[in-house]
């Protein structure tokens, strides 16, 4: 189980700024971490990625760029050069480095079927140097790095820290969570405010540039979030705070609580640990379901923790916060993922409403049988139910999606 210092620290691992959709920019990074160990002209680009990093990346935008996919992706990590900057690489992103990858024509990206996790495997050919480097199960996560036959990085069979920090959450009760936040020190989680800053303003800036599915939404709820995605999605050159390693999924978690606590005046002190709750709910869902998944993890995760955190700010007790839960997972669960794009803005609607519905029978003691469907009779089997769902039921169904895609 986690302590409270464990907790604000995994917060503070896990709630970090993003530029740009993250799968392309997980691509970008494992190329500039190969390149920064070279210094000799780039002749060939080679990255293997999981199926669900393909996916992801095939139609999101690119910060700073004007076209979208993973081959650009790769090119502009590799001339980068800045694995320093992390997820905000491609804020550097200037007309001398566009050139140079309008230039390159030799980038190859391959699909590695065996890889069921996340999985970037970048090598770079010069005329006498090979790097190679390998992000894994985080976005961040380099696990290992070479140049020619020396080995610099291999962390392959080591547990990161965050990693550890994650199976300790993963074994605890929904129950056991909420007591932890019920411990937190407003203070110390007054860093997840700046989320909140952040999405907003990333939502004003699709308002500003009269992106297009924002108008069509009549409450200001959904206008702000679609505003939100579109944005991100689009590669507007403004950061997104993320959650649980995504860009999206901060949005649908951080924006619903915000709005709804501002709209019903709300203290400060429980929005914030609703968002810590809200937080630690995205990852311990993520946790079974997996980082890349057949299914949209933005709404099967981040909407139903959403939906719990709303419950939790509302005052409702732990019993109420599972039945949301459960409430959501009868719901939204099998929304696929057919990859980052404008779109998802629909999606994340479609499960901000429901995380709303969900939380408001919660409140009232209505939740669904046990016997309903997958729902079962703990808010925790019920998560493992969806995770059984997504890597069971649902196996061949990213391959399906990338065909439909290519086509």
């Amino acid at each position: 189980m986690l302590n409270k210092i464990e907790c604000i620290q995994l917060l503070k691992q896990d709630v970090i700024p993003a530029l740009g959709c993250t799968e392309p920019v997980c691509v970008a990074l494992c190329l500039a971490h190969a390149s920064k160990v070279l210094d000799e002209e780039i002749l060939s680009i080679e990255c293997d990625v999981n199926i669900g990093i393909f996916k992801n990346g095939m139609s999101a935008g690119i910060p700073n760029f004007e076209h979208v996919g993973l081959k650009y992706a790769a090119s502009l990590g590799a001339f980068l050069k800045n694995p320093e900057k992390g997820l905000k690489l491609f804020e550097d992103i200037d007309d001398e480095i566009k050139n140079k990858v309008y230039k390159f024509k030799d980038t190859q990206i391959h699909v590695d079927s065996s890889q069921t996790g996340l999985f970037v495997k970048g090598t770079i050919h010069t005329q006498n140097q090979t790097s190679t480097c390998i992000i894994k199960d985080e976005h961040t996560n380099v696990i290992y790095l070479s140049k020619n036959d020396e080995i610099l990085i291999n962390n392959e069979n080591t547990l990161n820290t965050q990693s550890s920090l994650i199976q300790s959450l993963k074994q605890m009760h929904i129950s056991d969570i909420v007591d932890l936040v019920n411990e937190l020190d407003v203070d110390d989680i007054e860093f997840l405010y700046d989320g909140v800053k952040m999405n907003l303003e990333l939502a004003n800036y699709a308002k500003d540039h009269n992106l297009p599915l924002s108008s069509s939404f009549s409450t200001n709820l959904i206008s702000i979030l679609t505003s939100a995605i579109e944005a991100r999605l689009s590669g507007c050159p403004l950061s997104t705070m993320s959650s649980s390693g995504a860009g999206t999924k901060g949005i649908a978690l951080i924006l619903p609580i915000h709005i709804v606590a501002e709209e019903e005046h709300i203290a400060k002190e429980k929005e914030l640990k609703a968002l810590a709750l809200g937080h630690l709910l995205n990852r311990y869902i993520n946790s079974y379901i997996g980082k890349l998944s057949p299914m949209c993890t933005c709404v099967m995760a981040s909407s139903t923790a959403c939906s719990a955190a709303l419950v939790y700010m509302f005052g409702g007790n732990k019993e109420q916060i599972g039945y949301a839960i459960k409430n959501m997972t009868g719901t939204v669960t099998g929304m696929i993922c057919d990859g980052g794009k404008v779109g998802c803005s629909l999606k994340v609607s479609t499960g901000t409403l429901s995380a709303l519905l969900c939380a408001k029978t919660a409140l009232n003691n209505a939740p669904l049988k046990d016997s309903d469907g997958i729902v079962a009779s703990s808010p925790e089997k019920c998560i493992q139910n969806m995770a059984y769902l997504s890597k069971h039921g649902m196996k061949d169904v990213d391959t399906t999606i990338v065909e439909i895609m290519k086509k």
